[in-house]
């Protein structure tokens, strides 16, 4: 079995806090990541206006005490509080993390403006926001970024033609259990997808007894149980990087202790795009998913 740590990091506290303690953690195991930056500004004091409209949200909240997780400033950023860009406040960091042997891809430009508004986007629209978050990369890291993963897992028929417009190494916009070119609407579109597999800690915690001292044995049931050939398991610096970052830290340990081989995105797309015409042509449907509020975007195998 492979794994693969897919660090998405959502807000300017994720970014300043989470990411250097990830780094350190993976510089002392000798692993590497996928790290996804969003460029714009940090917006997420809106989140809270999907109590009107996404049905759980509410209940998400408590359960997973998101006060705690990501504390009072992310949660009035651009309402109360300023919204500073996430990416471009930090290009030292960001060279730092490919510095440091991992990959850097871009995690959309405003998350929560993608997040709340995608399904009323325009393909102009969609097209404008990914192009100002490749401007972004480009100005901080002096190259074109490779690689994308969409805010919450949402992707739609234009969003998924702007990946191939940037022509886009890979994507990883969906939740699913292996590689594909995604199928929207009778389209199929040509850039590779390789989805989330595992569930998320702020998706289990809270959920059928789960704690951060017993999540991770969980995750390992998960795994053993399926023996899928690769693992995908997204993580967010704000929960996984620094409030839950003692619990995350062991369980990744343990992983490594016990012989499971660390692979980044980038190396999964290289090896299926060299056998490209047996890849799977798979449906994306939005669909909801245990421990989360809203539907998100899933391969249909």
């Amino acid at each position: 079995m492979t794994l693969t740590l897919k660090v998405d990091v959502d807000t300017y506290d994720g970014m300043r806090d989470g990411v250097p303690n990830l780094l350190d953690l993976f510089s002392s195991l000798k692993i590497r990541a996928s790290f996804f930056v969003p460029f714009g500004p940090d917006e997420s004091g809106k989140a809270i206006f999907r109590v009107f409209k996404k049905k759980g949200f509410v209940g998400k909240m408590f359960r997973t005490n998101a006060l705690k997780l990501y504390g009072i400033k992310t949660m009035l950023r651009g309402t109360l509080l300023p919204a500073p860009p996430i990416g471009g406040s930090f290009p030292d960091l960001a060279r730092r993390i490919t510095d440091e042997g991992h990959e850097l891809g871009i995690h959309g430009y405003n998350h929560v403006f993608w997040q709340d508004h995608l399904n009323e986007m325009s393909d102009e629209a969609v097209q404008a926001e990914i192009g100002r978050a490749v401007s972004s990369f480009e100005t901080a890291l002096r190259r074109r970024p490779q690689s994308f993963a969409a805010p919450a897992w949402l992707c739609t028929p234009h969003s998924l033609a702007a990946n191939d417009a940037q022509n886009f190494d890979y994507a990883s916009d969906t939740r699913g259990q292996s590689p594909f070119f995604p199928v929207m609407n009778g389209h199929t579109y040509r850039t590779l997808q390789i989805p989330s597999t595992l569930p998320t800690l702020d998706e289990l915690l809270g959920l059928d007894g789960l704690t951060p001292q017993n999540v991770g044995a969980h995750l390992d049931r998960v795994m053993n149980n399926r023996k899928l050939e690769h693992e995908v398991h997204s993580v967010h610096t704000e929960v996984e990087g620094t409030a839950l970052f003692d619990s995350f830290s062991k369980w990744i340990r343990s992983r490594y202790e016990t012989g499971t081989a660390f692979v980044t995105l980038s190396e999964i797309a290289a090896k299926e795009k060299s056998h490209a015409a047996s890849v799977p042509h798979c449906e994306v449907k939005l669909q909801t998913i245990p421990g989360r509020a809203g539907p998100v975007a899933c391969q249909i195998v």
